[in-house]
C-alpha cells in the first residue's frame, strides 16, 4: 500500500525535486530524489565516489533544494534531541556552488551519524531509479576511464603551461628581432 501511495504522490509531484508528501505514525515520506539516492548509499559508498555521482548527475539549484530540505529536516531532528549544530548556511551562491552545496549536506550527514540520529529523518523517496545516479558507472570500467581522463586532463594542463611558455619566448624573440631589424636599418641610413 505504501508503495501505491509513494507512486500516486510522486506522479502527481513530479515538477518538485523535494515536497513532503505523506506523514504517517511511522514517519514522513518525502519525495528528494538526491536525498533519496545519498541516505540510500551514505553508509556503504565511499564519499568521494557519492559526491562524484551527485555532482554528474543534478544540477546546482536541484542540489541547493536537496539541501534546503535536509537542513529543514536535521533542524526538526536537532529540536527534538538536542544537540550542537554549526551555521551552515540555507544558500550557496558563486563558484563551485554545487560542490559546496554538497559537502554541506555530508557535513550535516556526519554530524547527524555522530550523534546516531540518521534514522531520526523522514524517508526520502524518488519517483523512479531512472532518475537517480547509478554509482555502478563509478565503481566498475567506469573507474578506470575517469582516470584515464584525469591524466589527460592533467597533461593537457601540462601541455597548455608550456605552450604558454613556448609563445612567450617566440613573442620575446620576435620583438627583440625586430628591435635589431630597425637597428639595421638606422645604420644603413646613415652611411648613406
Amino acid at each position: 500500500m505504501v508503495h501505491h501511495l509513494i507512486m500516486y504522490f510522486a506522479r502527481l509531484l513530479a515538477t518538485t525535486q523535494c515536497k513532503v508528501l505523506y506523514k504517517m505514525a511511522e514517519g514522513e515520506l518525502v519525495l528528494c530524489r538526491p536525498l533519496c539516492f545519498l541516505l540510500a548509499k551514505y553508509s556503504n559508498t565511499a564519499v568521494k565516489l557519492l559526491k562524484s555521482a551527485l555532482l554528474d548527475y543534478y544540477d546546482a539549484e536541484v542540489l541547493s533544494e536537496a539541501k534546503r530540505q535536509l537542513l529543514k529536516d536535521v533542524n526538526t531532528v536537532k529540536l527534538q534531541v538536542g544537540f550542537d549544530l554549526p551555521h551552515i548556511p540555507a544558500r550557496r551562491d558563486g563558484d563551485n556552488r554545487a560542490s559546496r552545496e554538497v559537502d554541506d549536506m555530508f557535513n550535516l550527514l556526519t554530524i547527524l551519524d555522530e550523534n546516531l540520529t540518521l534514522s531520526k529523518l523522514p524517508s526520502y523517496v524518488s519517483d523512479g531509479p531512472d532518475r537517480m545516479p547509478s554509482t555502478r558507472l563509478y565503481e566498475g570500467d567506469f573507474g578506470v576511464i575517469m582516470a584515464i581522463l584525469k591524466k589527460m586532463e592533467n597533461k593537457l594542463n601540462m601541455f597548455g603551461s608550456a605552450l604558454s611558455a613556448i609563445s612567450r619566448d617566440v613573442f620575446t624573440l620576435k620583438s627583440k628581432s625586430v628591435q635589431g631589424r630597425a637597428g639595421q636599418v638606422a645604420v644603413r641610413c646613415r652611411k648613406r
